[in-house]
């Protein structure tokens, strides 16, 4: 069974690796749960301000946490390119949750 090693850990302990691994999917999943809520009370109340708020939380949190993590191991990106799309990400969510504050959605 041959293959890439999705992490590999350099100057530091495999148990910091896994630690920051698990925080990672971690954060994740909460993100992806709270997204999730906010869409299923779109669903129900058919109010667009929710709907905004599931994107803006998933814009948010869970898009930049699975940027951070994929984008160097699986597609070999730079440091700088992934901040870029995480930061934007992270930007565009905020937009939304402040649309959904401050707009008319």
């Amino acid at each position: 069974m041959a293959g890439t090693a999705l992490q590999t850990v350099e100057g530091g302990a495999p148990t910091v690796a896994v630690a920051v691994l698990v925080g990672q999917a971690t954060a994740f999943v909460i993100a992806c749960w709270i997204a999730k809520r906010s869409y299923d009370g779109y669903r129900d109340a058919r109010r667009p301000a929710l709907l905004w708020l599931a994107l803006g939380i998933a814009l948010l949190s869970a898009v930049p946490t699975v940027v951070r993590f994929l984008f160097p191991t699986l597609l070999g990106a730079t440091s700088l390119t992934t901040s870029v799309v995480a930061t934007t990400s992270e930007i565009a969510g905020l937009t939304a949750i402040l649309y959904t504050v401050y707009g008319r959605p």
